[in-house]
């Protein structure tokens, strides 16, 4: 859920032009908009809030990013390192993963029973949990949101050898066989997904692959954009909350959450002269973005663990769980950051 990586613009007023390797704080603002989402969408239930849409965010931005790299590599090298690939992706998501896992472990055993700690470190560990999801056999898991996990990293099985294989031809049919993959599993999913939309792997795959085709679009010609880009992209993923909200979180909002990310994402990498991308950039939005993926590890086991110890709903705990999850995300990051740089700069 998480690209270390992120990209700076090269950018006039006039448009988009296709961005090189660096930091965009505002980016890490956009991941801290989708982790509050996720983060208040759970604990506030069983009352009703449309955030689940904060998780399209992330897969579209990632998509975005990882296909932008890859393809980057590519024009500098001639290919693709898979195994750099893969094990940079190890390295950067294992070590927070594995903490999380370590330390629940006896708080959920004790409180929920060690079959079901076992079970949910076993499915989270090998990215297994959508299985569990679509199954309906993990509901009321503790670690049942690591279901986004397994969707990202099982697409990144398939992703990098295939653009590498589309990249072989001409740029510009490596745009449409994207686009054309990405119209089809939004239509898989009306046709086939419709009811499980919130844990779906053909649906929420549709934002990984949207982000993708966005990023193969930037890098093969700039464009022009309106400064109202961003601002649409805000007003879809509202809308895509605002619907949620109301009724069950459908295909439809999914897909919505999907536009609106990808228009925020477009309208960030237009440039820093829009006001979203200077209030996206401020120091807390971007501090909080960079812990994004350690917050999404501890929030949801901290929920269940408080939810079963008070014997009630996560409305009644998420005031106190939220503060503790963000503590503990802070502190996890510190602790495994200096391992990932070491491992990064031994693989180098």
């Amino acid at each position: 859920m998480t690209v270390t990586q992120t990209l700076p613009v090269q950018s006039s007023a006039q448009g988009v032009r296709p961005p090189r390797l660096g930091y965009i704080p505002a980016l890490d603002g956009l991941r801290a908009l989708a982790i509050v989402l996720v983060a208040v969408y759970h604990a506030v239930m069983p009352a009703h809030f449309g955030g689940a849409g904060g998780v399209d965010v992330f897969f579209v931005l990632s998509g975005f990013l990882i296909t932008t790299l890859l393809v980057q590599e590519r024009r500098a090298t001639g290919t693709v390192s898979f195994r750099r690939f893969y094990t940079r992706r190890l390295v950067r998501l294992y070590p927070p993963l594995l903490l999380m896992l370590a330390v629940v472990f006896v708080p959920i055993a004790v409180t929920m029973g060690v079959k079901t700690a076992l079970s949910g470190s076993g499915l989270s560990l090998f990215y297994l949990m959508p299985v569990g999801a679509e199954s309906g056999s993990t509901m009321l898991s503790p670690y049942e949101h690591t279901w986004s996990l397994g969707v990202e990293e099982w697409f990144y099985f398939l992703w990098p050898p295939a653009l590498l294989l589309l990249l072989r031809g001409r740029r510009r049919w490596a745009v449409v066989a994207a686009a054309v993959a990405a119209a089809g599993l939004a239509v898989g999913a009306f046709v086939a997904e419709a009811e499980s939309a919130e844990v779906s792997f053909i649906l929420r795959a549709c934002g990984l692959m949207a982000g993708c085709v966005l990023a193969l679009v930037l890098q093969r010609r700039a464009f022009s954009v309106g400064r109202w880009v961003g601002l649409a992209g805000l007003a879809f993923l509202a809308l895509s909350v605002l619907r949620s909200s109301m009724a069950p979180f459908s295909t439809l909002d999914v897909l919505t959450a999907d536009l609106g990310a990808l228009l925020l994402v477009l309208g960030i990498m237009r440039g820093p002269q829009g006001l979203l991308h200077k209030i996206l950039s401020v120091g807390p939005f971007a501090s909080l973005g960079r812990v994004s993926y350690e917050i999404y590890l501890w929030h949801y086991p901290v929920l269940c663990i408080l939810g079963v110890l008070n014997h009630s709903d996560w409305l009644e705990v998420g005031w106190l769980a939220l503060p503790i999850s963000l503590v503990l995300a802070v502190v996890a990051h510190r602790v495994t950051q200096p391992l990932i740089a070491r491992l990064r700069k031994s693989l180098a």
